[in-house]
């Protein structure tokens, strides 16, 4: 597809100078609307070739993908601009120890790899090319074929891929529907694939929802969480599939409560725990399908304690007797946290997604002040290095994790 010229304002010239990777619609002078996913080469007001990128009305953005003098009419984002793109991102994760062909990573990771928008995981000889929108699942599409075709010239076995569409929060009806139907590239994965991540192994689905079972972005913090919970008591609420919980009785806990409202993730999880040779049903463990505030408020009528508790929860989730909203809830959820620690004090393992939140610290600060305790940041952290983001583009740096000691009652 051949580049579209288009005229920024002021504003949005100014924006692309400093380098922004995206940019509002409304930072384009009037004239008629951009199909979705279409290739635009972006000018000043006096005709200046500022950067070309790619329209994507459903977010309302426009998002930059090379300077201008990068392409030609001719050579719009094709398949040579891809390959290259999926060079320099595979030679970091090389650098990193990351691609062996059986581990769990991200390969592109939208602004910090100049595709903002789009997103490639690793499992093992599969990847996942996420779109931030229909309009730029043709563009996943691109990306996916590149990094077979990149991987093939690395010797690097990668047999086939999935593409999905992951649509804004509000998609409701039909456009829910599309977004369950993911495209297959080359070899179709299994229904159930085992990965591993630091040598753990993890059962991922890749077909089907956009949450395939293991969070890459987290594998640093499931790795650290050892020097907390060895001979401890460990609650994680919002479990999913349990890795956090796995990592918890691989590094010893005395004893790990997994809760989460859907019981699918939770029999999920047990195959976890099984597939590193620890009995999931052993006496150190308990599994609860419930609401985490349910289960908490019974936890402290009946004074049960924990000396390490995990709060993973989703921004925003509208499953249940009640939505969440971290924005609103947070504190509450923290403050009912507090109230399971021991009287002389315990360790929070609190995360948040900045961003469409709050930051972890204001919740922190927010939830300890309804549970009239103290608290010190023993660490904190977000992202691993296969998520690089730019330095002037801070809304990329979506996860903050702390671990925090609570002070005594």
């Amino acid at each position: 597809m051949a580049l579209h010229g288009t005229t920024l304002t002021a504003a949005g010239a100014d924006r692309v100078r400093a380098g922004h990777p995206q940019v509002p619609l409304s930072d384009l002078a009037p004239g008629p609307a951009l199909d979705p996913g279409r290739p635009v080469r972006l000018f000043s007001t006096v005709g200046e070739p500022l950067a070309a990128g790619v329209a994507d009305p459903e977010n309302e953005l426009l998002r930059i993908w090379a300077d201008a003098d990068a392409l030609t009419d001719t050579r719009a984002f094709d398949a040579a601009f891809f390959r290259a793109r999926v060079s320099q991102a595979l030679a970091l994760r090389q650098t990193l120890g990351l691609a062996d062909g059986v581990s769990a990573y991200r390969l592109i990771n939208g602004e910090g790899d100049g595709l903002s928008g789009l997103s490639a995981d690793i499992y093992g000889p599969y990847v996942v090319a996420t779109a931030l929108s229909r309009g730029l699942t043709g563009h996943a599409r691109s990306l996916a074929d590149a990094a077979l075709a990149v991987f093939a010239d690395a010797g690097l076995p990668l047999l086939g891929g999935v593409i999905k569409a992951r649509l804004k929060a509000q998609a409701a009806g039909p456009e829910r529907a599309e977004r369950a139907k993911d495209q297959i590239i080359g070899q179709t994965p299994p229904e159930k694939l085992i990965v591993r991540e630091n040598d753990v192994p993890y059962e991922v689905h890749l077909r089907g929802g956009i949450n395939v079972g293991l969070f890459s972005d987290m594998r640093q913090h499931r790795a650290g969480l050892h020097r907390f919970v060895r001979g401890r008591r460990v609650l994680n609420t919002f479990a999913y599939t349990g890795a956090l919980s796995l990592a918890a009785a691989r590094a010893g806990a005395a004893s790990v409560v997994s809760v989460d409202l859907a019981a699918g993730p939770l029999r999920w999880a047990r195959e976890n725990f099984r597939l590193s040779a620890i009995d999931p049903e052993g006496p150190a463990f308990r599994w609860e399908s419930t609401d985490v505030f349910r289960f908490l408020d019974g936890e402290a009528g009946r004074d049960g304690r924990y000396d390490v508790i995990i709060l993973d929860p989703p921004t925003v989730s509208g499953a249940g007797p009640s939505s969440w909203a971290a924005k609103r809830d947070y504190p509450e959820l923290i403050a009912a946290a507090c109230a399971l620690l021991p009287d002389a004090g315990g360790h929070l393992w609190v995360s948040a997604n900045n961003h469409r939140g709050t930051s972890v610290l204001k919740h922190i600060d927010a939830g300890l002040a309804l549970a009239k305790r103290r608290g010190a940041i023993l660490e904190l952290g977000g992202l691993p290095p296969d998520f690089p983001t730019p330095t002037n583009w801070p809304a990329a740096r979506y996860l903050e994790v702390c671990q925090l000691r609570v002070g005594e009652r």
